[in-house]
Protein backbone atom coordinates (compact mmCIF):
# COMPACT_ATOMS: atom_id res chain seq x y z
CA UNK A 1 0.00 0.00 0.00
CA UNK A 2 1.30 3.38 -0.84
CA UNK A 3 1.80 6.02 1.84
CA UNK A 4 -1.01 8.01 1.02
CA UNK A 5 -3.10 4.57 1.01
CA UNK A 6 -1.80 4.00 4.39
CA UNK A 7 -3.00 7.70 5.80
CA UNK A 8 -5.85 7.31 4.45
CA UNK A 9 -6.77 3.82 6.04
CA UNK A 10 -5.27 5.32 9.21
CA UNK A 11 -7.89 8.20 9.18
CA UNK A 12 -10.85 5.74 7.66
CA UNK A 13 -10.58 3.77 11.43
CA UNK A 14 -9.74 6.77 13.64
CA UNK A 15 -12.94 6.47 14.70
CA UNK A 16 -14.24 3.06 14.71
CA UNK A 17 -10.81 1.60 15.67
CA UNK A 18 -8.79 4.30 16.98
CA UNK A 19 -5.60 1.92 18.33
CA UNK A 20 -5.87 0.00 14.87
CA UNK A 21 -5.62 3.62 12.95
CA UNK A 22 -2.84 4.20 15.15
CA UNK A 23 -0.65 0.90 14.24
CA UNK A 24 -1.08 1.76 10.98
CA UNK A 25 0.01 5.42 10.97
CA UNK A 26 2.99 4.12 13.15
CA UNK A 27 4.15 2.08 10.00
CA UNK A 28 4.12 4.66 7.54
CA UNK A 29 7.62 5.33 6.41
CA UNK A 30 6.93 8.46 4.63
CA UNK A 31 7.35 10.93 7.30
CA UNK A 32 5.34 13.48 5.65
CA UNK A 33 2.47 11.28 5.17
CA UNK A 34 3.47 9.73 8.77
CA UNK A 35 2.96 13.20 10.43
CA UNK A 36 -0.50 14.27 8.96
CA UNK A 37 -2.14 10.55 9.63
CA UNK A 38 -0.80 10.67 13.35
CA UNK A 39 -1.75 14.53 14.19
CA UNK A 40 -5.58 13.18 12.04
CA UNK A 41 -5.65 10.60 14.90
CA UNK A 42 -4.39 12.90 18.25
CA UNK A 43 -7.15 15.19 16.37
CA UNK A 44 -10.04 12.56 17.30
CA UNK A 45 -7.93 10.07 19.68
CA UNK A 46 -10.79 8.96 22.33
CA UNK A 47 -8.13 9.82 25.73
CA UNK A 48 -6.52 12.75 26.93
CA UNK A 49 -3.14 11.14 26.07
CA UNK A 50 -3.00 12.33 22.52
CA UNK A 51 -0.31 14.87 23.15
CA UNK A 52 2.36 11.70 22.71
CA UNK A 53 0.79 11.41 19.24
CA UNK A 54 1.63 14.96 18.47
CA UNK A 55 5.02 14.99 19.59
CA UNK A 56 5.73 11.74 17.03
CA UNK A 57 4.04 13.91 14.71
CA UNK A 58 6.57 16.75 14.70
CA UNK A 59 9.61 14.50 15.50
CA UNK A 60 8.06 12.68 12.17
CA UNK A 61 8.35 16.03 10.24
CA UNK A 62 11.83 17.10 11.90
CA UNK A 63 12.93 13.70 10.47
CA UNK A 64 12.74 15.79 6.41
CA UNK A 65 15.82 17.23 5.17
CA UNK A 66 13.42 19.29 3.21
CA UNK A 67 12.84 22.52 4.96
CA UNK A 68 10.12 22.96 2.83
CA UNK A 69 8.21 19.97 3.78
CA UNK A 70 9.38 20.54 7.43
CA UNK A 71 7.64 23.50 7.72
CA UNK A 72 4.56 22.97 5.65
CA UNK A 73 3.41 19.43 7.32
CA UNK A 74 4.20 21.16 10.78
CA UNK A 75 0.55 22.80 10.28
CA UNK A 76 -1.10 19.75 11.02
CA UNK A 77 -0.29 18.63 14.40
CA UNK A 78 -0.08 22.75 15.04
CA UNK A 79 -3.97 22.75 13.94
CA UNK A 80 -4.59 19.59 16.17
CA UNK A 81 -3.09 20.82 18.96
CA UNK A 82 -5.37 24.28 18.37
CA UNK A 83 -8.82 22.41 17.97
CA UNK A 84 -7.94 19.89 20.64
CA UNK A 85 -8.02 23.51 22.87
CA UNK A 86 -4.17 23.18 23.61
CA UNK A 87 -2.63 27.00 22.16
CA UNK A 88 0.52 27.02 24.42
CA UNK A 89 2.13 24.16 22.25
CA UNK A 90 0.82 25.39 19.20
CA UNK A 91 2.39 29.16 19.62
CA UNK A 92 5.47 27.71 20.38
CA UNK A 93 5.73 25.54 17.35
CA UNK A 94 4.29 28.37 15.09
CA UNK A 95 7.33 30.37 16.32
CA UNK A 96 9.57 27.83 15.97
CA UNK A 97 8.58 26.89 12.01
CA UNK A 98 7.81 30.20 11.13
CA UNK A 99 11.48 30.83 11.91
CA UNK A 100 12.51 27.68 10.38
CA UNK A 101 10.43 29.22 6.97
CA UNK A 102 13.78 31.25 6.52
CA UNK A 103 15.56 28.29 5.58
CA UNK A 104 13.45 27.66 2.53
CA UNK A 105 15.94 29.38 -0.12
CA UNK A 106 12.91 29.05 -2.82
CA UNK A 107 10.64 32.01 -1.86
CA UNK A 108 7.79 30.29 -3.83
CA UNK A 109 7.87 27.10 -0.93
CA UNK A 110 8.89 29.55 1.75
CA UNK A 111 5.46 31.36 0.69
CA UNK A 112 4.03 28.03 0.60
CA UNK A 113 4.90 26.58 3.93
CA UNK A 114 4.25 29.75 5.51
CA UNK A 115 0.85 30.11 4.55
CA UNK A 116 0.33 26.49 5.70
CA UNK A 117 1.47 27.91 8.77
CA UNK A 118 -1.08 30.66 8.22
CA UNK A 119 -4.30 28.67 8.09
CA UNK A 120 -3.52 26.14 10.81
CA UNK A 121 -3.69 29.60 12.97
CA UNK A 122 -5.74 31.67 11.64
CA UNK A 123 -9.62 30.40 12.87
CA UNK A 124 -7.98 30.99 16.49
CA UNK A 125 -6.51 33.75 18.74
CA UNK A 126 -4.70 36.59 16.55
CA UNK A 127 -1.65 36.50 18.35
CA UNK A 128 -1.00 32.98 16.87
CA UNK A 129 -1.35 34.12 13.48
CA UNK A 130 -0.45 37.31 12.89
CA UNK A 131 3.46 36.90 13.44
CA UNK A 132 2.71 34.64 10.68
CA UNK A 133 1.11 37.15 8.77
CA UNK A 134 3.44 39.21 8.71
CA UNK A 135 6.39 36.55 7.66
CA UNK A 136 3.96 35.64 4.45
CA UNK A 137 4.25 39.17 4.01
CA UNK A 138 8.25 39.40 3.71
CA UNK A 139 8.16 36.37 1.74
CA UNK A 140 5.92 38.05 -0.98
CA UNK A 141 9.55 39.68 -2.08
CA UNK A 142 11.77 39.60 -3.79
CA UNK A 143 9.09 38.10 -6.52
CA UNK A 144 10.45 35.53 -7.63
CA UNK A 145 7.46 32.79 -8.13
CA UNK A 146 3.85 33.64 -8.77
CA UNK A 147 2.88 31.55 -5.94
CA UNK A 148 4.17 34.22 -3.74
CA UNK A 149 1.54 36.44 -5.07
CA UNK A 150 -0.87 33.69 -5.05
CA UNK A 151 -0.57 33.07 -1.44
CA UNK A 152 -0.48 36.55 0.06
CA UNK A 153 -3.44 37.57 -1.77
CA UNK A 154 -5.20 34.18 -0.36
CA UNK A 155 -4.41 35.59 2.77
CA UNK A 156 -5.42 38.85 2.59
CA UNK A 157 -8.41 37.34 1.63
CA UNK A 158 -8.60 35.13 4.73
CA UNK A 159 -7.89 38.47 6.80
CA UNK A 160 -10.79 40.40 5.05
CA UNK A 161 -11.98 43.77 4.66
CA UNK A 162 -12.75 43.69 8.60
CA UNK A 163 -8.97 44.67 9.22
CA UNK A 164 -8.29 47.34 7.17
CA UNK A 165 -5.03 48.41 9.29
CA UNK A 166 -3.38 45.34 9.05
CA UNK A 167 -4.31 45.47 5.85
CA UNK A 168 -2.82 48.23 4.88
CA UNK A 169 0.21 47.90 7.00
CA UNK A 170 1.01 44.64 4.87
CA UNK A 171 0.77 46.90 1.43
CA UNK A 172 2.78 49.31 2.05
CA UNK A 173 5.89 46.93 2.77
CA UNK A 174 5.56 45.59 -0.77
CA UNK A 175 7.03 47.17 -3.87
CA UNK A 176 6.06 45.25 -6.58
CA UNK A 177 3.31 47.55 -8.29
CA UNK A 178 1.58 44.54 -9.70
CA UNK A 179 0.94 42.16 -6.44
CA UNK A 180 -0.39 45.61 -5.07
CA UNK A 181 -2.49 46.28 -7.48
CA UNK A 182 -4.18 42.75 -7.27
CA UNK A 183 -4.10 42.98 -3.61
CA UNK A 184 -6.14 46.23 -3.92
CA UNK A 185 -8.32 44.84 -6.40
CA UNK A 186 -9.26 42.22 -4.17
CA UNK A 187 -9.64 44.37 -1.13
CA UNK A 188 -12.10 46.91 -3.55
CA UNK A 189 -13.79 43.81 -4.42
CA UNK A 190 -14.20 42.53 -0.61
CA UNK A 191 -12.48 39.02 -1.90
CA UNK A 192 -13.04 36.64 1.41
CA UNK A 193 -11.58 33.02 1.53
CA UNK A 194 -11.33 30.27 4.38
CA UNK A 195 -8.40 28.26 5.59
CA UNK A 196 -8.44 24.92 4.59
CA UNK A 197 -9.73 22.11 6.74
CA UNK A 198 -7.26 20.13 8.32
CA UNK A 199 -9.51 17.38 9.96
CA UNK A 200 -12.84 15.88 9.04
CA UNK A 201 -14.36 12.52 9.05
CA UNK A 202 -16.67 11.49 6.21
Amino acid sequence: MTPTGQRQLAINLVVSDPKKALSIARAIEDPWFNCQALAYIARYWPNDDYEQLLREAIKASDSQVDWYKRVAVSAWPIRAYLELGNPTPAKRLLTRYTEAANNIENMGGRSEALLMLFQAAKPFDRDLWEPVFHALVKATEPALAWRQTRNIRNAIAMVGPDDPTLLQEAIKCLTNEKTIAAIKRDIGNRKAAEPRPFFWLD
